[in-house]
């Protein structure tokens, strides 16, 4: 059976043991090797993995290294190894419901007895967040996960929205967000500025120059941002701060604050941002000056960002800090002759 393509590369694995690679179409064949670990004394961990097409979602083959005699043990996962995902057509992942302390109304702490798959990066949405409705429907995106203890919604909290009590009780659902642009952004505050800065719930892909749109209800406040259009100045996208720096003068503007939980009992849309038109890019290092020759911030009208993604999860990346090269091989499908 002939190729039909193989690609490769490698990648340090994080702190949160968990990645994702990038393909061109969804492979027959998957391969890593942890080739930092490979015969050494100290290290007794998984040193090659693969994934198979037909495999369940987190399942691997494993090879482990015993001794440094480079023996290995081998055995099969269920979870904490690869899922291939179309961003397109992701797959569905089950509600996950909050316990103990439930939702801290500071730190936007979800305490959770079973967290699932949930990593650092991903998105979730919260939903029946018992004295906290206002965040109910809402996505955010988690910057930190105790395993079955924990997430942090630290995008939300950077924001400093505090909530008028905890959530006593609620539901999570890790979801994978479709990549077509344009699409909104959840704000988890506005800043009241000679130049308004905008927080969102998780990283945002707004560019410099870019013209941005905003709708906040009247419950949130600042009744005055709806429907305003905004000259992205700055965007900011770190390990837990997402926002925008735009230059609309919201210092007389009332205060942006999400509405009560009984308020929202009763419904209230979300605050979002949305693209409103390209705008021009700016000069290197000014947010004023235009390029030139001009150009423009968005290639088209309607852009299709999704990929083919193979999420590595921390059962086969066992070591924080190690190298591991990787293999993805797709086969010519034939069929029977006549």
């Amino acid at each position: 059976m002939s190729i039909d393509f193989m690609v490769g590369g490698y990648f340090t694995a994080p702190t949160s043991q968990t990645y994702q690679v990038v393909l061109q179409a969804k492979p027959d064949l998957f391969y890593l090797e942890n080739v930092t670990s490979w015969g050494d004394a100290s290290a007794v961990t998984a040193v090659t993995s693969n994934w198979e097409k037909g495999l369940a979602d987190g399942a691997a083959f494993i090879q482990t290294q015993a001794v440094t005699t480079n023996i290995l043990s081998s055995g099969v996962l269920t979870s904490g190894g690869f899922t291939f995902v179309d961003t397109s057509n992701p797959p569905v992942f089950a509600a996950l419901a909050t316990s103990g302390t439930d939702i801290d109304k500071t730190t936007y702490v979800v305490t959770m007895s079973d967290t699932g798959t949930i990593a650092v990066g991903d998105w979730v949405r919260l939903y029946s967040t018992t004295a906290m409705l206002q965040v109910s429907s809402y996505a955010f995106q988690v910057t930190a996960v105790t395993t079955n203890t924990s997430i942090t919604l630290g995008y939300m909290a950077s924001g400093g929205q505090v909530m008028a009590a905890d959530a006593t009780a609620g539901f999570v659902q890790k979801f994978i967000p479709n990549k077509m642009y344009p699409r909104w952004a959840y704000i988890a505050a506005i800043s009241k500025a000679t130049q308004a800065v905008i927080n969102f719930t998780g990283k945002n892909d707004y560019t410099v120059g870019e013209n941005i749109s905003f709708r906040v209800p009247t419950q949130f406040g600042m009744s005055e941002m709806n429907n305003k259009v905004g000259r992205v100045l700055a965007v900011t996208n770190s390990a837990t701060v997402s926002s925008i720096t735009v230059d609309i003068n919201s210092s007389g503007f009332t205060t942006f604050a999400f509405p009560t939980s009984a308020v929202a009992a009763a419904g209230v849309s979300q605050a979002v941002a949305v693209p409103a038109s390209s705008g021009v890019v700016p000069l290197n290092g000014s947010a004023t000056v235009p390029l030139n020759p001009p150009g423009t911030n968005l290639l088209d009208a309607f852009d299709n960002r999704n990929q083919f993604v193979m999420d590595i999860g921390a059962g086969v990346l066992t070591e924080a800090a190690s190298v591991y090269n990787w293999r993805a091989i797709k086969y010519n499908e034939y069929t029977a002759g006549p």
